[in-house]
Order: C-alpha cells, then sequence, then structure tokens
C-alpha cells in the first residue's frame, strides 16, 4: 500500500535494505519487510534500534523521512534528503526573498484553512461553530488579531471538554494528538523537501532550534484532520497509547481527501499542497491549495 508509516515500536530491531525492500531483523530473524516505494515515513518511538546507511541513502532517494521520538512521542531527530529536485536552488532562494506581503497573505490562507476544518470538526460532532467560523471570516494578513489563537482556546474545550489543556508534555490525550500530529508532520515534510523547499524557512513559525518550521506552518490545516480521527475513534477517553490506536493513527496517511476536485490519500495532497506552495513562491500561482476534512465514511472505514 502506497504511503504507508512504518513504525518500530521494540528495541533490537536492524533496519536495513534488501534489493527494493525495507528489511526489518531481529536477533538475526526476518521480520518482515515493506517495498520501499510504499513507505511515506518511518517512525522509530523506541531507543536501541539500527539502521544501515544503504538504508538511509534510498530512503533519502524517495523523500522518506526516517523520524525518532522521545518518550512523549514528539520527534527528537529527523533525517530529510538535501537534493533530488531538479529545480531546488530556485524554488529555495525564492523562498528567502519572498516579499514581506506575500508571506502574510500565505499565512493568512493557512489560518482560515484551519479554523475553517476546526470549524467543521465542531459542526460534524454536534457543537457549536458559530464562534469559529466568524473567527475564519474575519482573518487578515498576516493574522496579526491572532485569530488562530483565539480559535485554539475555543475549539480544544468545544471538542474534548471544559477540562482538556492542549499540552505536549501532558499525558492521555495530549500523547495521542502528539503522536497523530508526528505522523502528519513526517508526511508534510516528505511533501515540502519533495517540492524543493527548505524546511527551516517559514512563513510564521520562527523558534530557532527548530529546524522544522516551515512544516510547522504547512500542517497546520492537516491537524483538525487528525483531531477528527481521534474524537470520531473515542481515543480521548483512553489513559495511554496501544498498539491498536497508533495503527489507526499510522493510516493518517492513507486517509483520502477531497483535493481540487479529486480524491487522494492524505500523504498525496500534501505533497500536492506543497507543490503549490512552492508555485507561489515562484511568482507561478497566486492562490496555495488546502486540505479539507474527508468524508465521515472515510474515517469509518479506518
Amino acid at each position: 500500500m502506497v504511503g504507508q508509516i512504518v513504525e518500530i515500536t521494540d528495541p533490537g530491531h536492524w533496519l536495513n535494505k534488501h534489493r527494493g525492500f525495507l528489511e526489518v531483523r531481529h536477533d538475526g530473524e526476518k521480520l518482515g519487510q515493506v517495498p520501499l516505494d510504499d513507505i511515506a515515513a518511518i517512525i522509530i518511538s523506541v531507543p536501541g534500534c539500527s539502521v544501515s546507511t544503504n538504508l538511509l541513502d534510498h530512503l533519502a532517494q524517495r523523500n522518506v523521512p526516517v523520524v525518532t521520538c522521545g518518550q512523549n512521542y514528539l520527534p527528537s531527530t529527523w533525517t530529510l534528503p538535501v537534493q533530488g529536485y531538479n529545480r531546488q536552488f530556485q524554488v529555495m532562494r525564492a523562498q528567502a526573498t519572498l516579499s514581506e506581503p506575500k508571506r502574510k497573505r500565505a499565512w493568512q490562507t493557512i489560518v482560515k484553512a484551519k479554523i475553517t476544518n476546526q470549524a467543521e470538526v465542531l459542526s460534524r460532532a454536534g457543537k457549536s461553530d458559530v464562534r469559529l467560523k466568524r473567527l475564519a471570516d474575519n482573518v487578515r494578513s498576516g493574522d496579526p488579531d491572532n485569530c488562530e489563537a483565539q480559535a485554539a482556546r475555543a475549539y480544544w474545550q468545544e471538542l474534548f471538554g471544559s477540562d482538556f489543556r492542549r499540552n505536549r508534555d501532558a499525558p492521555g490525550l495530549n500523547v495521542v494528538l502528539n503522536y497523530a500530529y508526528t505522523v502528519v508532520r513526517a508526511g508534510v515534510a516528505r511533501g515540502l523537501v519533495g517540492a524543493g523547499l527548505h524546511p527551516s524557512f517559514s512563513l510564521h513559525h520562527k523558534n530557532p532550534q527548530n529546524p522544522l518550521n516551515l512544516v510547522d506552518d504547512v500542517m497546520e490545516p492537516f491537524r483538525p484532520i487528525a483531531d477528527y480521527l481521534i474524537y470520531k475513534k473515542n481515543y480521548d477517553d483512553i489513559g495511554d497509547l496501544n498498539v491498536e490506536i497508533k495503527s489507526d493513527l499510522a493510516s493518517l496517511m492513507t486517509l483520502s481527501l477531497p483535493v481540487a476536485g479529486e480524491i487522494s490519500p492524505l500523504s498525496q495532497v500534501a505533497v500536492r499542497v506543497s507543490r503549490s506552495l512552492a508555485a507561489y513562491y515562484m511568482g507561478e500561482a497566486d492562490t496555495l491549495l488546502m486540505p479539507v476534512l474527508p468524508d465521515p465514511l472515510e474515517i469509518a472505514a479506518l
């Protein structure tokens, strides 16, 4: 299946390339293999695993990131290819010289799409979406009123209850959200690098210790899609992640989404959104492609 997330959850595994496959071994015994062309990202969520440099090279040729997670399921290390796109230099130069008005308009588009998707999640959950729709309509260039933060405060409490606080270091539902966002982040990072974009040259996020600021910009409208899956599957009542939940969340990359009159898996939507952003930087397009929520039946089928 194209667009698979491969997660390594047990220590002591050896990851190597064998012919056209990722091969996973433990104590010399072969546990399984996956075609390299079917992989969207590899997530290693335990210590004590080994990866061959030959495998890393072939994954890089396919723009496949390898993500290592800490105990809270947030990424601690990340591999990204540095070559392969035929006009990478031109795209990165356009990124570095983007005018301030264009940067602000792009961020306005992203924030508006994120809040609109959050409002749709609330509507489908049978909760009030009035405030978020109003905020989405009022997002201005560069979001100087910080509508994104205003929407987030209302959104979390409406969706998961007044006691819920989004905290990346907290247990329970927050860990589930961390994991889901790590999956989506890997897919968006792959799309951006494949489009020739540098993941650090951002539109809004400016954390000096974050090499993936642009990834965190572009994934914002994708976050409500992950939230919707978690809500529909009732994962907000669990105490911690288990294998079944992680498997469901990993399948986010294959979730079918409507985009520009077509239906594509989330991994490919991330590619198309990234290419539209590259075209925007290059002055070849005036608008950005943004993701929207899937049909509810698609969530039920996961």
